[in-house]
């Protein structure tokens, strides 16, 4: 079985699945559910132990060739947000890669960015 979990992205949630292939390198499957993130996270979670239960771990040449561009909607004015703070975006990104790096390299960022960036942004704004 293969480790996932799910993400909250755009009002829905996705099932994100990590593995290793042939020559051990890390590898990440988004699944859409199409369920929205309101009143559906235990149907959300069978779905993604099903997931877990029924992933192959394609050979990674196939994997190359199959393999669908991510196209994103490009988002209008009255959705795009007023703007993110470097230091929040930081931390939603450490969330990403806690699933996509050994648990010491991701400690190693957390200590970072949390004990570092963060703390010389707020430092700085306040003087």
């Amino acid at each position: 079985m293969v480790a996932g979990h799910l993400q909250e992205k755009k009002g829905n949630y996705y099932i994100v699945l990590n593995y290793k292939v042939e020559k051990g390198k890390r590898k990440t499957k988004w699944i859409a559910t199409g369920l929205p993130i309101k009143g559906n996270k235990k149907r959300a979670e069978g779905m993604l132990q099903d997931a877990r239960k029924n992933f192959e771990i394609p050979s990674e040449s196939v994997e190359e060739e199959v393999a669908p561009p991510v196209v994103e909607e490009a988002a209008t004015d009255e959705q795009r947000p007023a703007g993110i703070l470097f230091a929040d975006f930081m931390l939603e990104w450490l969330e990403v890669m806690k699933y996509q790096v050994e648990v010491t390299t991701h400690a190693a960022y957390s200590f970072n960015m949390k004990g570092k960036i963060v703390r010389n942004l707020i430092s700085h704004f306040k003087s």
